[in-house]
């Protein structure tokens, strides 16, 4: 995916003289990594192992099965809702380049883009597990005006979760993350939070508006993509333990650093 060429574009741009707030180590990274790399294989391993769409099954789906929210997407195919949420879920895998501007992101630079990396690896390897697990045929599957070949195709019956809006509401979380943990002092940080909440709250409406997902499905991947987001950082972030501050009478202030 166009991600990943950002990812290692990103580790190499990113570089500065300034202090590190984050900090990447073999303790605080192997087990992001590790479990990463191991749930997107489970994931994709799921998703292969899944049933294929059956025409049986879909002329079977009943409407007055669905819960009352999800009932009223059924009717519900744009392609100029897809395309344009394909065209944000696309720029948000960028999202993180948005901290370039930053001398206090760049300096922090390698480690974002590590944690971009562990972000995208457990939301698309959970968001896979769970498309692969529920197996949930799609909302246009319910509309008799969409053709038998769409309803047939490779997946059609993974519509729980969204990964459009999960991947997404990730990299938003993140992004928002660091920009307000490397600027305490920002006056306007909800601003920053607000926009994050919203990315992905719109592209999940334009997937509800095209009939590739159901309300219940955006919902779930804006919380697995907002909570990756918002807490891989906090696996990073430098410990202020180090630093002792104490007082000598009246001699003034000792600062001693600890390594």
């Amino acid at each position: 995916m166009k991600f990943k060429f950002l990812l290692v574009f990103y580790i190499f741009c990113c570089n500065c003289s300034y202090g590190q707030y984050y900090q990447a180590s073999f303790k605080n990274d192997v087990l992001p990594l590790s479990l990463g790399i191991g749930v997107l294989g489970l994931g994709l391993a799921i998703e292969g192992s899944a049933s294929d769409p059956s025409l049986a099954e879909i002329n079977a789906l009943n409407p007055n099965d669905l819960n009352f929210l999800d009932r009223g997407a059924i009717d519900n195919f744009s392609t100029t809702a897809q395309n344009a949420s394909d065209i944000i879920f696309y720029s948000a895998t960028a999202l993180p380049f948005i901290t370039y501007f930053s001398n206090k992101c760049r300096s922090n630079g390698g480690v974002i883009a590590l944690m971009a990396l562990e972000t995208a690896l457990l939301n698309t390897g959970i968001t896979s597990i769970i498309k692969g697990s529920v197996e949930r045929y799609r909302p246009f599957n319910y509309n008799p005006n969409v053709s038998e070949d769409m309803k047939l195709s490779s997946s059609s019956n993974f519509s729980f979760v969204s990964g459009h809006t999960s991947i997404t509401a990730a990299f938003a979380f993140l992004t928002a993350r660091v920009i307000t943990d490397l600027h305490p002092d920002l006056n306007k940080k909800y601003l920053v939070w607000t926009t994050a909440a919203t990315l992905p709250a719109v592209i999940g409406i334009l997937r509800v508006q095209a009939g590739r997902h159901f309300p219940t499905d955006v919902i779930g991947g804006y919380i697995v993509g907002a909570a990756i987001g918002y807490f891989v950082p906090s696996l990073h972030i430098v410990k202020d333990n180090n630093i002792k501050v104490s007082t000598n009478g009246l001699s003034g202030m000792n600062v001693s650093l600890k390594f």
